[in-house]
């Protein structure tokens, strides 16, 4: 099992929604297969905790509608100290989960990328597409801090 797990979640049919699993997807041919074990999925799911909780670091990587076009955020997450909620799972719940179910919650981070438009369509905008690399050169950044 990888120490490192990315898990870029989004809807690849909304638009600039996709982006964290358009990351995840390119991430997952730019590092050898032992370097991280990378999920691309349209949402986060319970079962992802199992996952989370055997990793020594996580990042999450998603499109936010906060911000300007192309910009890029990241943040810390913790485990929550609420119950959490199976039907939207943020990545503070998926920790959550990780804590109660397995006993672990690695280090996280969140790692955001504000879209232009979330509309019915299968392409991103261009200044999100321009932010792809920068992000993909963070978590590579967070993987070689790992190593």
């Amino acid at each position: 099992m990888a120490r490192f797990l990315v898990i870029g979640f989004g809807n690849p049919l909304r638009s600039d929604d996709a982006v964290g699993w358009v990351v995840a997807r390119r991430l997952s041919t730019e590092l050898p297969g032992d370097a991280a074990r990378v999920i691309a999925a349209h949402q986060l799911l319970p079962e992802m905790a199992e996952e989370v909780s055997r990793a020594e670091r996580v990042v999450f990587v998603d499109a936010t509608e906060t911000g300007s076009a192309g910009d890029i955020s990241e943040k810390l997450v913790e485990a929550s100290s609420t119950r959490t909620d199976t039907h939207e799972l943020s990545p503070a719940a998926i920790l959550t989960l990780a804590q109660e179910l397995y006993g672990k919650c690695p280090p996280a981070h969140l790692l955001t990328i504000a879209g232009e438009t979330f509309e019915t369509g299968e392409q991103l905008s261009a200044s999100v597409t321009e932010s792809i690399p920068r992000v993909i050169e963070r978590i590579k950044a967070l993987l070689r801090e790992q190593a």
